[in-house]
């Protein structure tokens, strides 16, 4: 039996260091991930780590890599701790640096002034203010200010100053039905209290005025909302304004859950694949005009990067620029400076670059859904793109137009199944939700968006500084009534919302999960399919974890119960 055991150890250690030394290519990609671990960990432990133990870690592993530079494995395993513990030290850097930037001790109550740098709407309907540059009439105040209100003036703009007494409240907690932490998400937005008017509000005089370009910005953005709301119904104006200007606060709470339930709600969030078709759009728009000049030793290709570059950061201004916005801005300028370089223009070097990039200014963004969503998502088209590349190719260059155009639209499907299900661990586990129609809805609405929402969008805002936009706006207005009866249909089906309020996924689960999502994509070798079984354990925990029949959060103010028909009410 001891034989036995020694005799498998070595297969196995061979085993490792076959595919381990085949992996050239992969080892590079586990920086960016030992990096962007380091700041999740971080982020979710329960007690703050001190500076100088961030310090003393670093001083040790150092050592430890100046002794053991002769030996390659050991100085190897080593990096990858220092570049984790990196990641860490980089998470507490700009956690200390937001805190400098932020006031602590405040009373609960306060007459302030403020400039408005954004208004919206909260799930109660009433009017929600952000606040610049407020000061309490003693000193000025860092950090924003977010406000709740009920007063409906109509100057309540984007701009205007205001003087109000508020009363901000303290201590908020974690939902108990989630993870959501109010109070460290208020902390990375660099709000400093939030709380509500318990006084008239009042028209001020700004003392400082925004930036001129913030200005231009601010009045294209109204300017293009004022232009969608006059032309368009409310149901097709809202869907205009989230996939231009980033606002999606006039979608209707219908709306909402149609697009969640079909599967399409991703469409409603700008992101990568919005910042891409717009790219790709522009890209192939000025290779096509600048067709007859492509002749000699020209490649008209660069220029049309650069100016697709320029396009994509207009569309970045002006679209709210979201968290999710920055990534896929990131991401779709990596791609088109790759081509500049004559470069790979999609690689898991370019994803781990850009996951480095976003978490050395971002850090805070590397536990959010949108981080995990899109980089997972973009993670598994890769993976799939690399394996298929040359079937693909052969397969494309073998059709005609029509075969091409059909061959494009699988491909559609194919991207959205394997991003659906990329994204699914990480649905789960922030939105306890699951959409069970999503291929079917996104079979629809994909050609759709591709072939004719996203041109015509593109085409209203080029129409604008031409003053053509009243006309360009109809035929985006039909994309997306198409758009919105797609949503409608497909979350009407039978058993379309049966995927909702589904039991909460542990941390050990996502954990596992997200383990074996990396190991079977990054990996080239065959020792890739192992990530198959830490994929199945973390869903076989989830599958088989306790249910709660009451849960409440630690003031006791929220609270739910399981009902007969098995779902927590609150």
């Amino acid at each position: 039996m001891k034989w036995w055991l020694k005799k498998q150890l070595l297969r196995l250690k061979l085993y490792i260091a076959e595919n381990y030394q085949n992996e050239a290519e992969s080892l590079v990609i586990w920086y960016a991930v030992c990096y962007a671990m380091g700041a999740a960990v971080y982020l979710v432990l329960p007690w703050e780590i001190s500076v100088w133990v961030i310090i003393l870690y670093l001083e040790i592993i150092l050592l430890l890599l100046y002794l053991t530079h002769r030996h390659d494995a050991v100085f190897k395993s080593l990096t990858y701790i220092a570049v984790f513990i990196l990641g860490l030290s980089v998470a507490k850097a700009d956690a200390l640096y937001r805190q400098s930037k932020m006031e602590t001790t405040l009373p609960k109550v306060n007459y302030i002034y403020g400039h408005i740098e954004d208004i919206e709407h909260n799930n109660s309907g009433n009017i929600r203010i952000t606040l610049r540059g407020v000061d309490n009439f003693e000193r000025d105040l860092k950090g924003l200010f977010r406000i709740s209100t009920r007063q409906n003036k109509y100057w309540l703009k984007q701009d205007a100053c205001i003087e109000t007494v508020v009363q901000m409240p303290h201590n908020y907690t974690v939902n108990p039905l989630g993870n959501y932490d109010y109070e460290r998400a208020l902390f990375y937005q660099g709000v400093s209290a939030a709380g509500y008017t318990i006084s008239p509000i009042f028209k001020s005089d700004c003392k400082h005025n925004a930036s001129y370009i913030k200005n231009k910005i601010n009045s294209l953005r109204s300017n293009i909302a004022e232009i969608i709301d006059h032309n368009t119904s409310t149901d097709q104006g809202s869907i205009i304004k989230a996939l231009t200007i980033g606002d999606k606060k006039s979608i209707t709470s219908q709306q909402a859950t149609n697009y969640r339930i079909a599967g399409l709600a991703h469409i409603l969030a700008i992101s990568g694949m919005h910042m891409g078709m717009i790219a790709l759009l522009i890209f192939f728009l000025i290779r096509i005009i600048l067709l007859p000049f492509s002749f000699g030793e020209h490649d008209w290709r660069k220029p049309s990067a650069i100016i697709a570059l320029l396009s994509t950061l207009g569309y970045f201004m002006i679209s709210g620029q979201s968290i999710s916005c920055i990534r896929a801005f990131i991401m779709t300028s990596l791609i088109l400076i790759a081509i500049l370089f004559n470069r790979r223009a999609i690689s898991l070097r370019l994803w781990a670059l850009a996951i480095l990039i976003v978490v050395t200014f971002m850090p805070y963004a590397v536990i959010s859904p949108g981080f995990l969503m899109s980089f997972g998502a973009v993670l598994g088209l890769i993976a799939f793109y690399d394996k298929k590349k040359s079937n693909i190719h052969s397969w494309y260059k073998s059709r005609h137009l029509l075969g091409k155009i059909s061959v494009y639209i699988i491909g559609i499907v194919i991207a959205d199944a394997i991003a659906s299900l990329m994204t699914l661990p990480y649905t789960l586990y922030y939105f306890h939700q699951i959409s069970v129609y999503t291929t079917l809805g996104n079979f629809f609405a994909g050609p759709l968006v591709a072939f004719w929402i996203m041109p015509t969008l593109l085409l209203f805002l080029i129409s604008i500084p031409l003053g053509l936009a009243t006309y360009t706006l109809k035929p985006l207005s039909w994309g997306i009534d198409i758009l919105n009866k797609i949503a409608e249909l497909v979350s009407s089906l039978a058993g379309a919302d049966s995927g909702t309020n589904l039991p909460q996924m542990s941390d050990i689960s996502i954990v596992l999960i997200t383990l074996g999502l990396l190991w079977l994509c990054i990996w080239q070798q065959k020792w890739r399919y192992w990530g198959f079984a830490l994929i199945i354990i973390g869903f076989f925990i989830f599958s088989h974890a306790p249910k709660a029949d009451f849960v409440f959060d630690e003031g006791g103010k929220t609270f739910a119960c399981r009902a007969d028909d098995g779902k927590l009410h609150s």
